[in-house]
């Protein structure tokens, strides 16, 4: 399905796009899940289910950077993330399916069984990983740059983490306008409010700045979930402007929108100690959401949105609003692509995921 802000702005048509994922994605009314937290509106954008090779939120943007890639010429992708990450996993599976070579710049983080399972589909899928032990932004860039330079002279594509270019994150303005049509078409109420997680603010941005273009009162509630001097309600309205300049450098006629920082919704107190924290909030959603609704949620990103998003609203007594949850996540199980693999085909930099569990692990694994 083509993007339907083609439709809305013909001109961004001449911006490459190639088609990746199954759109659009279903929204369900949560009833039980609702009911036990006193909301009477709530629902689920299931993006979860945007694919049926791997689903989540990178889909949508990765139709547009795989193509600027394509376009541009470049062979190699680079890619940044935890050792965990769904991004660095999602631009794997899809980058390679594109013909690319895939190189993954991955940083530490608490370790959990769905660390291991991704670096072994990493490898399972053709990443080239390398590690960036202990990663402030510093090292980040510099294992990026490292990467970059030992690339034998070639000019690769740098997938920002999240994939969250401008180009990128045209993929969520145009949900927006997805959640327009699905309102039209008597899916769903007209939302008072969406729930998002904030890791890389691209998909929250993305949003917000689709909610104002499709004439909609829809507010995006950004749940942080990484690093806080990373997530800001500055980086957020920055974001918004970047992709709304973007999209106006290719059709002069798409409204400038510009939104303070003071007038975007950024819910701070729930990320836990660090990135990928366990926290008793996540735990608890993620049991609630599967045993009333079976809908799968990941500790990192999802639960801590949902958990987020809804204690905000109760403490503001605003149950009667009509709220839609992005389920981000990836449902498709992809385990038995890795039954037997040998962790010891990953780099050794990255064996200590596997040799090696903390307390902490320990007692995440016994709550859920």
């Amino acid at each position: 399905m083509k993007p339907l802000i083609f439709e809305a702005y013909p001109n961004l048509s001449s911006i490459p796009w190639t088609e990746l994922g199954n759109f659009p994605t279903p929204v369900q009314k949560l009833e039980k899940l609702g009911e036990a937290h006193g909301f009477s509106n709530l629902y689920v954008k299931r993006d979860d289910k945007s694919s049926p090779v791997y689903g989540g939120n990178k889909v949508r943007k990765l139709e547009w950077v795989l193509a600027d890639a394509k376009a541009k010429g470049r062979g190699t992708l680079i890619c940044v993330g935890g050792s965990g990450s769904n991004q660095v996993l999602a631009t794997t599976i899809y980058g390679k399916q594109k013909g690319f070579r895939v190189v993954g710049v991955v940083f530490d983080q608490p370790n959990a069984d769905y660390v291991r399972r991704n670096l072994l589909l990493d490898k399972h899928y053709g990443a080239e990983l390398r590690f960036a032990q202990n990663t402030p932004v510093e090292l980040v860039l510099f294992g990026a740059t490292y990467v970059w330079e030992a690339l034998r002279g070639e000019k690769p594509y740098y997938v920002p983490a999240g994939a969250s270019s401008p180009i990128g994150n045209m993929g969520y303005v145009n949900a927006a306008f997805e959640i327009k049509n699905q309102i039209e078409q008597g899916s769903i109420p007209e939302p008072d409010y969406v729930l998002t997680a904030a890791g890389s603010l691209g998909t929250a941005s993305g949003l917000q700045l689709g909610f104002k273009l499709a004439g909609m009162k829809t507010r995006v509630a950004a749940v942080q979930v990484s690093m806080p001097w990373y997530i800001t309600a500055d980086k957020f309205a920055g974001m918004i402007a970047n992709i709304n300049a973007f999209m106006r450098k290719t059709d002069s006629g798409i409204p400038e929108v510009k939104l303070k920082p003071d007038e975007l919704i950024m819910l701070n107190d729930y990320l836990g100690k660090c990135y990928a924290d366990f926290t008793p909030g996540c735990v608890s959603i993620i049991k609630q959401a599967k045993e009333l609704e079976g809908l799968s949620l990941d500790p990192t990103y999802t639960s801590k949105t949902l958990h987020g998003g809804l204690d905000w609203l109760k403490a503001k007594g605003e149950q009667d609003k009509v709220v839609l949850f992005m389920d981000t996540f990836n449902s498709v199980d992809l385990t038995p692509n890795i039954v037997g693999a040998d962790y010891r085909t990953l780099p050794s930099s990255l064996h200590r995921y596997f040799e090696n569990s903390t307390q902490e692990e320990e007692l995440a694994k016994k709550a859920l």
